[in-house]
């Protein structure tokens, strides 16, 4: 068994990684910017130190007059001769130089006669950046916090409707088998109640398929057991004759003709469980094949395959009751017709009232049927998404199949 975790935390916790990283790179980048910015300030505080310095000596003034910081230091050199000593050695070319722990401007005017180096030392540039840098995290410490709260709170909101969902899904009762409402879910999890619907509705009708099956079978099985057991009786006391056995004989065929049609019409609402394929044409030749084929002609219209995307079971228990019901109510053969789509229709003559009848249990003056060969069939073409279509025209009744919905190439 997998280990117990949240989403939650898990978001959370890769959320603040990446805002955190995210943050650390953008401060990265922030203070190489401010050190190459801060080089630039501090070399042209230098240049410019240097040139009033320089100024200042070629106006005969000094050093007095000069405003230097303590951390800089200067030379100033006349025709050759040093009048203020610096702690670096003497440069010969005009310009920014690096010297060990010292970063140093030279100045030279008068063709030479007037040098002047201003230099900064290294530690001390180094503690102006580092302040710089202090004062951009006491900046930036303030947005990541904001950031990660925010993060959070984000978080949270958009996994609200989603942790609803489980709480209700957790506090639902197991009878409990109504649909779930429309939850406010976002699109990668609306797939969730749409197939627990579906199975729900799925469990629903299996449940309600053997409550409809247990009525049925109360309904219909009450008078043939009871015509039996009068027989029986009449046997056991001795006052049977042969008409009493024979009268035992056909309700026990009833019985068992009610109960095969009472045990298809279950399984017709329950659904035949499986995706499968089959070749309607072969289904078509094994049902006839099991039937009185002195009275069905089949015209395939030269349709040697028809593959189909439906149970061979539910084809066969389908194609079964449509044939038996045209032979047991019909007054000729039966034809049976396919055409491209595929398409069967089913037709045998009829006599002058007959009428398809849908209701359950409906059948007709003098029928020996249970009443439910149609009821099975409609249901059957409603499960695997069928058509399905009756029709009497004068003394010719047709059922039309229609498998087009459900063909493969």
């Amino acid at each position: 068994m997998s280990r117990d975790w949240s989403l939650r935390s898990r978001l959370t916790r890769r959320l603040v990684l990446g805002v955190s990283l995210g943050w650390l790179t953008g401060l990265a980048i922030a203070i190489f910017v401010i050190a190459h910015e801060m080089t630039e300030l501090l070399d042209d505080s230098l240049k410019a130190s240097a040139h009033v310095a320089s100024a200042a000596f070629a106006a005969g003034q000094g050093t007095e007059g000069l405003d230097l910081d303590p951390d800089y230091a200067i030379r100033i050199q006349r025709n050759g001769v040093e009048t203020t000593p610096a702690p670096w050695p003497a440069q010969q070319q005009d310009g920014t130089h690096q010297l060990p722990g010292w970063r140093i401007y030279r100045l030279s005017r008068d063709h030479g006669g007037l040098v002047v180096e201003v230099g900064q030392s290294d530690e001390w540039r180094r503690d102006e950046l580092l302040e710089s840098v202090e004062a951009l995290l006491v900046l930036m410490l303030p947005v990541l916090l904001v950031v990660l709260l925010t993060v959070r709170r984000a978080i949270a909101a958009a996994l609200g409707p989603a942790l609803r969902f489980a709480a209700a899904l957790k506090d639902r009762p197991a009878t409990d088998l109504s649909p779930f409402a429309d939850a406010d879910l976002p699109r990668e999890l609306q797939p969730i109640p749409v197939a627990l619907n579906t199975y729900l509705q799925r469990i629903h009708n299996h449940i309600e398929s053997e409550r409809q099956f247990a009525t049925n079978a109360a309904h219909e099985l009450r008078t043939p057991l009871a015509s039996a057991s009068a027989q029986a009786q009449l046997i056991a006391a001795g006052r049977g004759d042969a008409r009493a056995a024979r009268a035992m004989t056909a309700a026990l065929d009833r019985l068992g003709r009610i109960i095969e049609r009472l045990l298809q019409l279950s399984r017709a609402e329950a659904g035949i469980d499986g995706h499968a394929r089959c070749d309607l044409v072969r289904i078509i030749r094994i049902v006839i094949s099991a039937e009185d084929r002195t009275a069905i002609t089949f015209d395939d219209g030269d349709i040697e395959r028809a593959m189909i995307a439906v149970h061979p079971d539910a084809v066969a228990l389908l194609l079964g009751n449509a044939i038996r019901n045209a032979i047991e109510h019909g007054t000729g053969s039966v034809t049976l017709t396919l055409r491209p789509g595929p398409i069967l229709q089913i037709r045998n003559p009829v006599a002058p009232g007959s009428a398809f009848r849908h209701e359950t249990f409906a059948k007709s003056a003098g029928s020996t049927g249970a009443g439910l060969g149609l009821t099975i069939m409609r249901k059957m073409a409603e499960r695997n998404g069928l058509g399905f279509d009756t029709r009497i025209d004068g003394q010719m009744a047709t059922l039309t199949l229609d498998f087009s919905a459900r063909a493969l190439a």
